[in-house]
């Protein structure tokens, strides 16, 4: 089986696993701006441009496939590959349920293509990546790959939620019922708390760190609150109580995650590892796929 690579082009994360197991993950903001140093920063530089990651800001765009992507994508093969400067691939990638219809895109940019590049993640190097493959798997739909086999052959409903977008899939033993993406995501809510906080002038980049510094409090309140809104938004089409089991997974179910084990119903729970449950599910279905 040749080398497998799965990148999540996240809008908040962007996160990776290859065939052994190895995962990164980082925050999906980036900047272009002019460098004096450049190498005080992880960068790729791709015919003479620098994009530095984890600084600068989120992309607006909610469709992935028309984003600026291929130095996210090359900087996270790069991570998962630090020792070499040669690397073949088949790559998986994933897309909201709604943007599947574009994964052509993904295929057409990428299958059988060569890239050229240097990189610094923790040092730097020069990396040559011939991207063999494509497959796209739609998101929330790869998590479930990674429930067990009871879980599966039940009513289960999975709830991944990113940073833009909420993916919803209704399974009845193994069989799809609903496949939905919504437009909320964890940046609305702290896109709410920036607004709350407007005195302190915070971009929307800056807002997890201030949370986790303390200078931005919290409350269950407004957790509780944003938690309604997903389930408002998304109970359109489904219910909750409909289901064996509610599976909440992505890095949006983590910031809530004490509001789900608290205060929804008990067949509610929040996967475990939530954060990489897409790119883990999605790299046993591709092992399928390439096997």
């Amino acid at each position: 089986m040749n080398n497998i690579t799965v990148i999540d082009l996240g809008n908040y994360n962007v996160k990776g696993i290859d065939t052994k197991g190895k995962q990164v993950s980082f925050k999906s903001n980036i900047s272009r701006d002019y460098e004096a140093y450049p190498d005080g920063f992880s960068y790729v530089n791709l015919g003479g441009e620098f994009t530095f990651f984890e600084k600068g800001n989120f992309s607006k765009e909610y469709i992935k496939t028309k984003k600026d992507y291929i130095a996210q994508l090359l900087y996270a093969i790069a991570k998962l590959n630090e020792e070499s400067e040669s690397i073949e691939t088949n790559l998986t990638l994933l897309l909201p349920i709604s943007e599947m219809d574009h994964k052509q895109k993904y295929i057409e940019d990428l299958k059988g293509k060569e890239f050229k590049f240097a990189a610094k993640t923790t040092k730097k190097s020069n990396k040559v990546v011939k991207i063999l493959d494509v497959f796209v798997v739609p998101e929330g739909y790869a998590s479930y790959f990674t429930l067990d086999d009871k879980t599966k052959s039940s009513n289960v409903l999975i709830l991944d939620i990113g940073g833009r977008t909420t993916n919803v899939v209704a399974m009845d033993n193994g069989k799809p019922q609903v496949l939905n993406t919504y437009k909320i995501g964890i940046l609305d809510f702290y896109l709410k708390l920036k607004n709350l906080n407007s005195d302190k002038e915070y971009k929307i980049e800056d807002i997890e760190k201030a949370i986790t510094k303390g200078d931005i409090k919290v409350s269950k309140k407004q957790l509780a609150a944003f938690t309604n809104d997903v389930i408002n938004e998304v109970s359109i089409n489904i219910n909750l109580n409909h289901y064996n089991y509610v599976i909440f997974t992505g890095g949006g179910s983590i910031v809530i995650q004490d509001i789900i084990k608290e205060s929804l119903p008990s067949q509610c729970l929040v996967a475990t590892n939530a954060l990489s449950t897409n790119i883990q599910g999605a790299l046993e279905a591709s092992k399928e796929i390439w096997k």
